[in-house]
């Protein structure tokens, strides 16, 4: 890390020291309205989500620019109005070496759903997630990262590694800094690996740990998180699977927090799509979440299955889908089903 650390300097050094060109302003974004309905036939399912309908509008608008400097490095910027508040923005500098980023809960590396063929995104994705647990990444904090440019490497290889720098917010003043306050996480490193070996395969991998500063963690276990996936592609046929293991933060001593309890999750992720035509696509995907108990106790797996179906018509993609939920919140029969419609778009 302490390379990536010298890395980082010398990029921004070339850059502060380099004119800057005006750049390009750009509005683009997106908006959705989806219709869910979601039910159970059992009360332990109804207790999670209920019986009935829900309507929403959610929409993401980004703001962006881009320019030169003088020496043929490129620089984008974005900010994001999300749900009528602006966050996650970014910096980044590009160039022949590769692409420094300067990140507010935005960049990370994570592939718990590498490879996905979905056409809307797995069951925990969507609507009820069934407290169904995936692993995190520096996007959850502020971070600067390094990443190497396409081609550089052979077989397709990208290598990318973010440290963070605080916790995710947006601050625009030395007066809105945390310094001399201890976050309860710190010092989070993130890595990932990429490839693309032969045409219509890729296939990666990614790792995340953070320091812990609790008392009661910070001499446990020590939180770990990683992923990988692979994806094949051929002709109108893809198929994917992932794999994700988190170890969270835990501590010594009595262990009474219920986060406590749990020392292991592991998560298989399965999909495969099918394109119809240009305007058509259908896609099926399966998610298992094991949690394991540090305590003598039985264990259930969240088990979601998908169907979804899009249909693209110039700038808006209608989106059908239906889901299975067994054993939610990994309790023995908390199953639920819900049906989506999901209206995206574009501009």
């Amino acid at each position: 890390m302490k390379k990536l650390n010298i890395l980082v300097a010398a990029f921004l050094s070339v850059f502060f020291f380099s004119s800057v060109n005006a750049g390009e302003v750009s509005v683009t974004g997106s908006v959705a309205a989806s219709i869910t309905t979601a039910g159970s036939d059992n009360a332990a399912g109804g207790s999670t989500t209920g019986d009935g309908q829900s309507l929403a509008i959610t929409n993401d608008i980004d703001f962006g620019a881009s320019g030169e400097l003088d020496n043929g490095v490129t620089w984008t910027w974005q900010t994001q109005l999300d749900g009528g508040v602006i966050d996650d923005s970014q910096i980044t500098f590009s160039s022949s070496w590769g692409t420094v980023g300067l990140y507010v809960t935005e960049g990370g590396y994570n592939f718990k759903h590498g490879g996905s063929q979905m056409a809307l995104g797995y069951g925990s994705q969507i609507g009820n997630t069934a407290g169904y647990t995936d692993p995190d990444d520096a996007s959850s904090f502020n971070n600067v990262a390094y990443s190497t440019p396409a081609g550089m490497l052979p077989f397709g290889l990208v290598a990318k590694a973010a440290m963070t720098m605080g916790t995710g917010t947006d601050t625009n003043s030395p007066a809105d800094s945390t310094l001399g306050t201890a976050n309860t996480e710190r010092d989070g490193r993130n890595y990932s690996l990429e490839a693309a070996p032969v045409e219509g395969l890729k296939l990666g991998a990614s790792y995340f740990t953070v320091e812990q500063q609790a008392a009661t963690n910070q001499n446990g276990q020590k939180e770990e998180q990683g992923a990988y996936y692979v994806s094949y592609k051929m002709g109108p046929i893809g198929v994917g699977y992932s794999k994700a293991l988190i170890a969270p933060a835990v501590g010594v001593g009595g262990v009474t927090a219920t986060a406590n309890r749990f020392n292991a999750y592991e998560n298989d992720s399965y999909s495969i799509g099918f394109v119809v035509n240009d305007n058509l696509s259908v896609s099926y995907g399966y998610e298992k979440s094991h949690r394991n108990l540090t305590t003598d106790a039985a264990e259930f797996d969240i088990k979601i299955d998908t169907i979804q179906a899009a249909y693209t018509m110039g700038g808006m993609t209608a989106v059908v889908g239906v889901k299975d939920i067994e054993n939610g919140n990994y309790t023995q029969n908390q199953n639920t089903n819900e049906a989506h419609l999901v209206l995206k778009l574009a501009f």
